[in-house]
């Protein structure tokens, strides 16, 4: 394609990231209120990972939230798009065994804990296709994963977090 058939098209990446940084916003908010008061500190853009391949090389989740007290953490990764792209597929890196081994050696949690907590927003959550393959891929693990179908439910993240997430940071 042409330099200037390049130039003139719209930049679809300019519009996911900004679609994707209003879903974690919405998320940091809720959870912010939500944790407010508690033992419980949240934080966007831990960089607790950074350097897990080396240094200054490795991943940066969307968000952790960690007690004060036991000094677990758990991180969040949330993931949107509508009815087309791989956000989904990106968010299993965090599924590799190397990363979870680092990413529970950081969070101070045992084998027994996943250290990730994946959101799904939009038409992960809404789309037939992509939640029958989020919940496939996440099978025995569906505790870790929220499909959060409507942003204006703010109950079905902080329901979530106290029922499964919460018990595994104390």
């Amino acid at each position: 394609m042409a330099r200037e058939h390049l130039e003139g098209r719209d930049n679809w990446q300019d519009e996911a990231n900004r679609r994707g940084q209003g879903a974690e916003l919405g998320f940091s908010g809720v959870m912010r209120q939500h944790l407010a008061g508690t033992e419980f500190e949240f934080e966007d853009k831990p960089r607790d990972l950074m350097h897990i391949y080396g240094r200054g090389r490795g991943i940066r989740p969307d968000h952790a939230i960690r007690n004060r007290r036991t000094g677990k953490t758990i991180y969040v990764e949330v993931k949107r798009q509508r009815d087309r792209g791989n956000a989904h597929e990106r968010a299993c890196k965090y599924m590799m065994p190397g990363i979870l081994h680092s990413a529970r050696e950081q969070a101070k949690q045992p084998e027994s804990v996943i250290p990730i907590w994946w959101v799904f927003t939009e038409g992960l959550a809404t789309s037939d296709r992509y939640q029958r393959e989020i919940r496939h891929w996440f099978r025995g693990m569906e505790s870790y994963v929220l499909l959060w179908s409507d942003p204006a439910l703010v109950r079905n993240v902080t329901d979530h977090f106290d029922q499964h997430i919460r018990p595994r940071l104390t």
